[in-house]
């Protein structure tokens, strides 16, 4: 699959499901559906949103774009 993530709620929603974003990373559901809806994934849970993401084949999930990401979202706030 290929995957252009632009912020992290879209990161989020290519997943085939927010179900099961939840479960490759190990949270709640209602845990995964406030970072889609804050459109922000905690630095604390980046390794394991990278580790699912190596598991799927989503190859440009990686550590700097998640900070890219958030870098951006930053000077946009």
């Amino acid at each position: 699959m290929y995957l252009l993530p632009m912020t992290h709620a879209s990161l989020i929603d290519n997943w085939p499901s927010l179900s099961e974003f939840a479960a490759d990373i190990g949270i709640k559901y209602g845990t995964a559906k406030a970072m889609r809806r804050r459109g922000a994934i905690p630095a604390n849970r980046w390794a394991a949103v990278v580790s699912a993401a190596e598991e799927r084949g989503y190859e440009q999930v990686t550590f700097e774009k998640l900070a890219e990401i958030a870098a951006d979202r930053q000077e946009d706030a």
